[in-house]
């Protein structure tokens, strides 16, 4: 972004178009997960992939070859939204075509090419440090997931939930031949005998806060996702404040969230969510505190302190995996679909705020790792409040979690 300011003659506002841009994206990251979220349930999770890659790759390129600032931003907009907008249907997809007992694994290994991206970004901006050209390298393969049109399939969740029971079965009937079984006859009638796919009623946010209980929840888990997302990317942006190679730091970041996730995987239906979720928010803000409170005296000073941020990164980014699924499970399934928005909503607002507390640093430089361990731990705090779900069934009606008949 420094380049890109250089370029365009901002050379004097740097640091504000610096900060101000890095929040247009997240803007745009709210704003795709608001659209992508609705569009994708009313026209499916296949096709909106596919508009969001194809997006992803006409505002890179031209981005790239922007003029000033007044083209750049818009098209940084658009990235974030096509962005949030690609991985969250994706991410929905994953984990609605494998059966319950793989939903964790499958949710967690999405998140770790996530990281494997965030690695590889660094390499690549290392080898290539003219913006332009990197805004084109970053973008350019999404053209290479044009091949998903030919074997990517649609959710059969969403075939059911929309009565298109045939082509639900076709979809079915391929799985189960990759898997060398047959379908059993009855299986679309039993699908369909999901709550989720019953009644006509219309639910909205306010059901989300309709009850006292409902409401407590809701509002704990979008808080959980407002701060992790605030921490999260605020560690990764602030990678280059931080002693040493900002490339290097960048990677190691990335590096950090492959052992949280896998450690996620191991723990999370053996101890539950909720234990975990607590400890690694602790840990990541307990980690961010000390590595602001450090003095940075002495080269050891400022490896320890490097160490201590990405101690906190490896923690958030599990809690962070860890609310992910947590608030499935916590939100009944009528509103599921509605309370998982919000909260996307949620952690797209704490993104737009990530570069703004960073600025703080100019009142104190110890304040924005300060500010990211304080909302770290009473996020932590907050969550002693939610249910544990884990090897539990999970609630169905708005009734269920009133009367606690799945906690």
């Amino acid at each position: 972004m420094s380049y890109a300011c250089f370029q365009f003659g901002l050379v004097c506002t740097q640091k504000f178009w610096r900060s101000t841009s890095k929040s247009v994206f997240f803007a745009g990251r709210l704003a795709g997960a608001v659209v992508f979220g609705q569009l994708s349930d009313r026209f499916g999770r296949r096709p909106l992939f596919f508009v969001g890659v194809a997006m992803l790759g006409v505002a890179g390129g031209v981005a790239a070859a922007a003029p000033n600032m007044l083209l750049f931003l818009p098209m940084y907009f658009m990235q974030g939204a096509a962005h949030t907008g690609a991985f969250l249907v994706s991410f929905t997809l994953s984990t609605e075509l494998v059966g319950p007992k793989y939903r964790v694994i499958a949710g967690f290994v999405i998140q770790s090419f996530y990281s494997v991206g965030f690695m590889t970004l660094a390499g690549i901006a290392y080898f290539i440090r003219n913006w332009r050209y990197l805004e084109v390298a970053i973008t350019a393969p999404a053209v290479l997931f044009v091949i998903y049109w030919w074997f990517l399939p649609e959710s059969v969740r969403w075939l059911l939930s929309h009565n298109k029971d045939e082509e639900a079965k076709r979809v079915l009937q391929k799985v189960a031949h990759s898997n060398g079984r047959s379908l059993p006859p009855d299986i679309i009638k039993g699908l369909q005998e999901d709550p989720a796919m019953k009644g006509t009623r219309q639910y909205t946010i306010i059901d989300c806060l309709r009850t006292c209980k409902m409401a407590r929840l809701s509002l704990n888990v979008w808080f959980n996702w407002l701060v992790n997302a605030l921490v999260y990317y605020g560690l990764s942006l602030n990678t280059e404040n931080l002693a040493g190679s900002p490339y290097l730091n960048f990677c190691i970041a990335g590096a950090v969230e492959i052992p949280a996730y896998l450690i996620c995987i191991l723990l999370l239906n053996r101890v539950g969510r909720r234990i975990p979720l607590i400890v690694t928010m602790y840990l990541g803000g307990l980690a961010c505190i000390l590595s602001g409170l450090i003095p940075k005296t002495t080269s050891t000073m400022e490896t320890l302190t490097v160490a201590l941020a990405m101690l906190g990164k490896f923690g958030i980014t599990a809690s962070y995996g860890i609310i992910y699924l947590a608030a499935a499970e916590v939100f009944p399934t009528v509103i599921r679909n509605i309370g998982m928005g919000v909260s996307s909503m949620s952690a797209r607002i704490g993104g737009i705020l990530a570069p703004l507390l960073l600025e703080t640093a100019s009142i104190a430089p110890v304040l924005p790792m300060m500010l990211f361990g304080g909302l770290s731990m009473l996020a932590a705090t907050l969550a002693f409040l939610l249910p544990e779900t884990a090897g539990r069934p999970l609630p169905q009606l708005l009734e269920d979690v009133d009367h606690g008949h799945s906690w």
